[in-house]
């Protein structure tokens, strides 16, 4: 006996899903003109009639929608007589069988309108199989290796025959979601599971995962700096590390240092952390005079570093982009993303060097915007957990209070984070005895009581000391509803941000620095 060719396959398979397809249709037909008011709401945009494999099913689809726009409620015989003819479609109408065939089809269904969702999904990955037919033949009906179309839906096709084709751009496809609000509370709870198993914690960090309880997954996270204060090192020890101590796949994108320097974070981190304190003169790992005990300690390092990623080299993934374009971002990540990387660190995101608008803040802006269409989980995005670095505007050195007024480049970036973090260095006139000075506080557990109470502390001259500010969060509270600012020791030498416990800082515009 021959073995069965791939277009033998594809014959036999088309065939399959042509006769699924007149069921599914009539089906969806049905239950369309059974309840026209509510589902024609729903599925009457969002459909067309050329969608339909069986042309009889898409005319009675096209005809309800006709009618029900024009305020037909109720799909009577009456109703119905009188729209075809003042539509001029009696020929059509009697050609298809006039009103038996989807009068039989309302009769099957009326009694199952909570399968209509199921239904419409068919059509739609029918539809979408077609297509992909069109365009790459045969082979879209074969299964191989991790490809399997009967098992994948519509969106995880078109993913993957766009990542083979490499030009359809999922971004650009305007898409929206309905449900109801109301739903059952199991599955809001389940939900509310599903999304916090999402977050991924900060390494490490007990109180900056208190106000966010991590970094979410399908929403893009800002941390904001000023020049030189350690934006790459603070994302380093607080994301990296906890992608690589959970084992998640992660693509680290840089634009201002290579792998080779980021490299020398992660292994003060290490030393640092999986070490109890053990740590190597910074100066010399730069300048490369490394003393033999030196060596010692960084062969350990990637030792336990290859511990922890399970001897999975390519866990981590460091791309150093030479020009900072957003269009090869947008296929950089997406090439990585169909791979299972779905962790974004962007390191630092500024103005693109190929800009096509105007003004330098409109395409930080609309980059922002980019970057948010390939983190979400729906609309054609890939469901990130995506953090970017930016460095906060020159002129807000001198706020005391970091907020929005603080973004340099677009303030309207904002609307594409669901959390937003800024830092900066504590100044002088906020340590011990001085005219601002800080009133800091740490969280300790009453042995007694149970509770948490409040131990005060002061922030010590001789030390540097980092404030770090929540102006955006989707996921608790901000600076300006009652989240405290962090207080956070950086230790540079080991990259390491100690985390010391809270202070607030007055919101008020005219208290800036002289």
């Amino acid at each position: 006996m021959a073995k069965e060719t791939t277009q033998d396959i594809a014959i036999r398979e088309a065939k399959i899903l042509n006769k699924e397809a007149k069921i599914t249709e009539s089906y969806f037909a049905g239950l369309m003109w059974s309840n026209p008011f509510d589902n024609y709401a729903v599925y009457g945009d969002t459909i067309s009639q050329d969608e339909f494999v069986h042309s009889i099913w898409g005319f009675y689809f096209d005809l309800g929608r006709r009618m029900y726009e024009d305020g037909i409620k109720s799909f009577d015989d009456i109703s119905v007589v009188t729209k075809v003819k003042e539509y001029g479609l009696d020929d059509e109408f009697e050609s298809h069988g006039g009103f038996e065939p989807i009068d039989d089809a309302v009769s099957i269904v009326k009694e199952h309108s909570d399968n209509i969702e199921a239904y419409y999904e068919k059509i739609k990955k029918t539809y979408t199989m077609k297509q992909l037919y069109l365009l790459f033949g045969d082979k879209v009906f074969v299964n191989k290796d991790k490809y399997d179309w009967k098992r994948m839906n519509r969106d995880q096709l078109a993913m993957f025959w766009n990542d083979k084709l490499n030009q359809i751009s999922l971004s650009n496809v305007n898409r929206y979601e309905a449900e109801n609000l109301y739903i059952d509370g199991d599955e809001f709870i389940k939900k509310l599971e599903e999304d916090s198993s999402d977050m991924l914690p900060y390494y490490k960090s007990t109180l900056l995962n208190s106000i966010s309880t991590g970094v979410p997954r399908g929403h893009v996270t800002m941390i904001g700096g000023f020049g030189g204060t350690g934006k790459s090192s603070i994302t380093a020890e607080k994301y990296v590390m906890s992608c690589i101590a959970n084992q998640e796949k992660m693509i680290v994108v840089l634009n201002e240092e290579d792998a080779q320097a980021f490299r020398q974070k992660i292994v003060l981190s290490i030393l640092w952390n999986e070490f109890g304190g053990e740590y190597i003169d910074r100066k010399r790992m730069v300048n490369g005079k490394l003393k033999e005990e030196d060596k010692l300690k960084i062969k350990k390092a990637f030792a336990k570093l290859n511990e922890l990623i399970n001897g999975n080299e390519s866990l981590i993934k460091v791309i150093f982009m030479e020009k900072y374009v957003i269009s090869d971002l947008e296929k950089i990540v997406r090439f990585w993303a169909n791979r299972g990387y779905h962790n974004l660190l962007i390191d630092t995101h500024k103005v693109s060097d190929e800009s096509k608008h105007d003004k330098r803040w409109e395409t930080f802006v609309e980059d922002m915007k980019t970057i948010y269409r390939m983190t979400r989980k729906n609309a054609g995005g890939m469901n990130l957990r995506t953090v970017v670095t930016f460095q906060l505007a020159d002129g807000a050195i001198r706020n005391r209070y970091l907020d929005y007024e603080a973004i340099g480049e677009g303030k309207a970036s904002k609307n594409e984070a669901s959390i937003m973090y800024m830092f900066r260095t504590a100044w002088s006139d906020e340590y011990e005895g001085e005219k601002n000075e800080l009133e800091c506080y740490k969280l300790v557990k009453n042995k007694k009581t149970g509770e948490w109470d409040k131990k005060a502390f002061k922030l010590q001259k001789g030390k540097t000391y980092y404030l770090w500010f929540t102006p955006k969060n989707r996921f608790g509270h901000t600076n300006d509803n009652g989240q405290a600012v962090m207080v956070i020791e950086p230790m540079f030498h080991v990259n390491h941000f100690k985390e010391i416990g809270w202070c607030q800082v007055a919101n008020d515009k005219s208290r800036r620095a002289a």
